[in-house]
């Protein structure tokens, strides 16, 4: 029993990444509210550091626009360079669904802020489900 309860913490552990820190604190909400245990960083160099790090996310929601530095697509591929089936979520207020499908990795979606609730929450259980 307890090697399952240890699967499915681990299992549903979210990286988050966004710059604004009240999209953060907004997200990290909503997919704790869902179950999810949630990571929440402002930049490029904290996802890199993080996703290289010893934890083990069981998927990556990330803003397309971080400001200053590298794109949300960037820190997706560099995601899938040590995981290449980790699932992506991204986020974004400014880009398209054609910029998502010009630049997202494969097998990732795709949910336009501001977005209700149940359409991350959804999106996020939908590539999770599929990884499991």
């Amino acid at each position: 029993m307890a090697a399952a309860a240890l699967r499915l913490e681990i299992a549903t552990r979210i990286l988050v990444v966004d710059d604004e820190d009240q999209v953060c604190d907004l997200v990290n909400d909503i997919l704790e509210d869902a179950g999810f245990e949630v990571h929440c960083v402002q930049s490029d160099r904290g996802a890199y550091a993080a996703l290289a790090g010893v934890i083990r996310y069981s998927a990556l929601v990330v803003d397309v626009n971080l400001g200053p530095g590298t794109t949300g697509f960037d820190v997706a591929r560099f995601a899938r360079q040590l995981r290449p089936t980790l699932p992506v979520i991204y986020v974004s207020g400014d880009s398209s669904e054609v910029s998502f499908r010009a630049f997202g990795v494969p097998g990732s979606a795709f949910v336009l802020k501001p977005f209700a609730p149940g359409d991350l929450v959804g999106a996020v259980r939908r590539l999770t489900d599929d990884e499991a």
